[in-house]
């Protein structure tokens, strides 16, 4: 279902999804434009517009213009930087101070995240005119449907998309910048293929090759999650005559160790 809403909303569809990602775009651009040269960080205003797109989707166009939906958007990395699977490792680890402390900030964000859905979820009620991700989810499940279903969902939607978009982006700055050589051959090659009364376009991707394969490049070497995203058991099993409960934490302790290896390498 939550795919099916998302298609409707225009996921693998360019002209539909696109317009919302360079509504951010231009908005990124004039903010950008008031530092007037001088340096800043750019961290904040990448989270906040690599968020902006999911949000308009999952709340609609209001929601992203309030405080709430910016808590959610730097609470979800701040999430993600206090992950530390040691603990699932070893899970006495959790005694110790500095393990204890990156639990308890675990805790408050998340605490965060699914505050500020519950809100964006509520406002996303009383905007009748605007057709959002909760009003279809609503709609589709009638209204009996399943509120913690919706909420972890959306919880899930918010964590897969906005930190990891935000971090790529900010790689490739970093690339960019300490490869100016590069820099200077993307730009031509957009203002050769691209006119300057508009912002490239998905349709433009066929004539931008270059371009995209420093993209991939700046993703093939800051991948986001280098080592392993988590997994349950669905059910009981058995592993090397090992009995394996229905719901605990399963590892890839061969990626891990390979990743150890190569890096130490």
């Amino acid at each position: 279902m939550c795919l099916t809403i998302l298609k409707e909303f225009g996921f693998g569809v360019s002209n539909v999804t696109e317009a919302r990602i360079l509504r951010q775009v231009e908005l990124f651009n004039k903010e950008i434009l008031k530092f007037n040269g001088r340096p800043f960080n750019p961290r904040l205003l990448t989270l906040y517009s690599t968020f902006n797109v999911v949000s308009t989707i999952l709340f609609g166009e209001t929601f992203t213009t309030s405080d709430t939906n910016n808590r959610i958007s730097e609470s979800v990395p701040e999430l993600a930087r206090n992950v530390d699977y040691t603990i699932d490792i070893a899970p006495f680890l959790r005694y110790v101070p500095k393990f204890r402390k990156k639990i308890s900030r675990l805790v408050q964000c998340h605490e965060a995240i699914i505050n500020g859905i519950e809100e964006g979820i509520e406002s996303s009620k009383l905007i009748e005119c605007e057709s959002t991700f909760v009003r279809r989810f609503i709609e589709i499940q009638g209204p009996d449907y399943d509120r913690q279903d919706l909420l972890y969902t959306i919880r899930d939607l918010c964590f897969a998309s906005s930190d990891t978009v935000s971090v790529t982006l900010q790689w490739a700055m970093v690339e960019l910048a300490n490869n100016t050589e590069v820099q200077s051959r993307v730009q031509w090659e957009i203002d050769d293929v691209v006119s300057k009364d508009r912002l490239p376009s998905l349709n433009d991707k066929p004539r931008l090759p270059y371009t995209e394969a420093v993209i991939l490049e700046v993703m093939r070497r800051h991948t986001v999650v280098p080592l392993y995203i988590p997994h349950a058991t669905l059910n009981d099993t058995e592993v090397l005559g090992y009995h394996v409960p229905k719901g605990s934490m399963v590892i890839n302790v061969l990626r891990i160790a390979l990743t150890l290896v190569a890096g130490g390498e």
